[in-house]
């Protein structure tokens, strides 16, 4: 009843990974220009109609565009660091996490992602970057303190087996893109159908909600459930770890970007809407399976 520090290890395709294979790659570019291109032709035709000026528009349109295209790309990873008021991990004080995160990697091939912690009770985590080299793994201090090694050890594989599988791209920069609607959404439904405030940003924040969706694969949770046992040979210890965080509680309240990174997180960090009123918005920002439907399959292994 060992994870992979214990066991013999396992390298390679033993260990369910097939390699990386730059899997959001394509898709993450697709949705940089997309929404870039789209915006910027909406900000360039209020610009014509504004000035007259074609030439004025044309201006103002790829400059749109290209800031936007720059920021999701460039800026997405440390944004979302700010939402959440990461810090970086000490390697002293998480030592665990650090030897944890050093026997995985190795075994598994996956360069040291950046470690960060974020001060809040619930059990939750995430991985995000622009490239397994370029890597980030946030780490609740809830989760530190509650999960045993065992557990904490299953949590960790599956956040690096989304970093061996490379799918990290297109949801980081979904970040920037669409995430930072997510609040906005949730004030809209707040707010009711009928309000002046849900007259604006319905529109807006919906468009954003169905970008979110497609920018993230709907097994991606699945997947890295599988994967990350295959790493540690012990399906059980990741059983634990998600029932101890159903129980616990997968909240993640610290600062006010939960909402905007909640598709990156391995559980939803956000409360049911406070009303059914326009539910459908915000449920368009929820990317994640039930625990209970992961926990059952994983069991059937």
């Amino acid at each position: 009843m060992t994870g992979v520090t214990g066991a013999t290890a396992v390298t390679g395709d033993d260990t369910g990974f097939a390699g990386s294979a730059s899997g959001s790659t394509p898709r993450a570019v697709l949705l940089v220009l997309a929404t870039a291109a789209l915006v910027g032709l909406v900000v360039g035709l209020i610009a014509l109609a504004a000035t007259g000026a074609a030439l004025i528009a044309m201006v103002v349109a790829l400059v749109v565009a290209a800031a936007i295209a720059a920021l999701a790309w460039w800026r997405s990873a440390p944004l979302a660091l700010k939402l959440v008021n990461a810090q970086p991990a000490d390697p002293l004080i998480h030592a665990r996490l650090f030897n944890l995160v050093e026997g995985l990697g190795a075994n598994a091939g996956v360069p040291q992602p950046a470690l960060y912690v974020v001060a809040d009770p619930g059990l939750n985590a995430l991985t995000m970057g622009r490239s397994p080299r370029r890597a980030t793994l946030v780490v609740t201090s809830g989760l530190l303190e509650q999960l045993n090694r065992i557990e904490l050890e299953a949590v960790l594989a599956h956040e690096l087996s989304h970093i061996r599988s490379d799918d990290i791209l297109a949801a980081t920069v979904a970040v920037g893109l669409f995430g930072i609607f997510a609040r906005p959404a949730r004030a809209a439904a707040g707010a009711g159908p009928s309000s002046l405030l849900a007259s604006l940003l319905v529109p807006v924040t919906a468009l954003a909600g169905v970008g979110l969706q497609l920018s993230v694969d709907p097994h991606r949770e699945e997947g890295a459930d599988i994967t990350g046992v295959h790493l540690t040979r012990y399906p059980p210890a990741l059983v634990a770890a998600l029932e101890k965080m159903q129980r616990a509680g997968t909240l993640v309240a610290e600062g006010s970007g939960s909402a905007a990174i909640a598709h990156l997180w391995l559980a939803s960090p956000l409360p049911p809407p406070a009303t059914e009123r326009l539910a459908w918005l915000t449920g368009l920002y929820q990317t994640h399976p039930p625990l209970e439907e992961r926990i059952e399959a994983l069991r059937e292994l």
